[in-house]
């Protein structure tokens, strides 16, 4: 006969609910949800830089990069406009609170909940198209990618230029090839970046 021995129970304490939390001010949500899209317009745009630099060298156009940021914030400006109206849809949709209908609708809270989701996104959608026309911040956008772009590639591209500027001895055909090497140094841009970064090439 075989005999079991009953585990003492563990108490774990009587379950006290966490005191109720207020939503963040609408003001705080757009202005750290603007950032994050920033964050993400900044890392299409290094990768850009990284791409014209490392395989299409390219030299660095600052107006062209200007204009791929402009639309990513038009986008991203688009994207919450069409949350919001999806939110209002849903909102119109849904049948109000009524002891006398069978269907449970919406309830007072549950209806300031979807207006301030809605406020969050169309303030949201402002704050980027507002972003997308302004040229300061657009100019600034810019330069921190290819502030982060010259951080990752930096060395690479500095390393390149050794490598094409040291020529053990002249001759004919590192005269016929010098136009080619001075076109790629430029292309890449090298001169200005490295001159901004005190590097030496």
């Amino acid at each position: 006969m075989r005999w079991f021995l009953r585990r003492r129970g563990v108490d774990l304490g009587t379950y006290v609910a966490p005191e109720p939390v207020a939503p963040a001010p609408v003001e705080q949500v757009v202005r750290e949800g603007a950032l994050i899209g920033e964050s993400v317009v900044r890392l299409a745009l290094r990768n850009r830089v990284i791409v014209d630099a490392l395989r299409d060298r390219r030299d660095l156009d600052r107006s062209a990069l200007a204009a791929v940021a402009a639309r990513e914030l038009e986008n991203l400006a688009d994207q919450e406009w069409e949350s919001a109206e999806r939110i209002r849809f849903r909102r119109d949709r849904a049948p109000v609170d009524n002891p006398f209908q069978d269907e449970a609708g919406l309830s007072a809270d549950q209806l300031l909940e979807s207006q301030r989701r809605e406020n969050i996104h169309r303030s949201m959608s402002d704050a980027f198209a507002e972003r997308a026309t302004d040229e300061a911040a657009l100019a600034s956008i810019v330069e921190r990618s290819r502030e982060e772009a010259w951080a990752e590639i930096g060395d690479v591209l500095v390393e390149r230029a050794s490598d094409l500027a040291f020529v053990p001895h002249r001759d004919a055909r590192y005269d016929a090839e010098r136009d080619e090497r001075m076109d790629t140094l430029v292309a890449l841009d090298l001169t200005e970046l490295a001159l901004e970064r005190g590097v030496e090439l």
